[in-house]
């Protein structure tokens, strides 16, 4: 059922991703494509990221060669977040809280 209303929640919120979602102007890089061979196994960036707290989670290589996550958190809220793929440091992390009537917002940039 968690699943399923995480799924609802995606796809209500889907509209509003362009608002919230990383323009190209702010795009992120990371690290260079030769340093693939010192990147953190896909296993170690999930349990750094925390994947347990959340429903569902897709993990991509951005085009700036970060570790991108898209997740529902156990709470409702949307997240977005770079991780940089040597050092599993947070590069960006933003979060949309759903509630019944309001949307807020957090992003943090490091």
């Amino acid at each position: 059922m968690k699943t399923l209303l995480g799924l609802f929640l995606l796809l209500a919120l889907t509209p509003l991703a362009p608002l919230y979602a990383s323009s190209p102007s702010e795009k992120v890089v990371c690290s260079h494509p030769g340093e693939r061979a010192k990147w953190l196994p896909e296993t170690r960036i999930r349990e750094i990221f925390g994947e347990r707290d959340f429903t569902q989670v897709k993990l991509k290589i951005s085009s700036g060669n970060c570790y991108e996550f898209y997740a529902i958190h156990q709470d409702g809220s949307i997240v977005e977040a770079y991780y940089h793929p040597i050092s599993g440091q947070v590069m960006r992390y933003n979060r949309v809280a759903a509630s019944p009537g309001a949307v807020t917002y957090q992003s943090t940039d490091r």
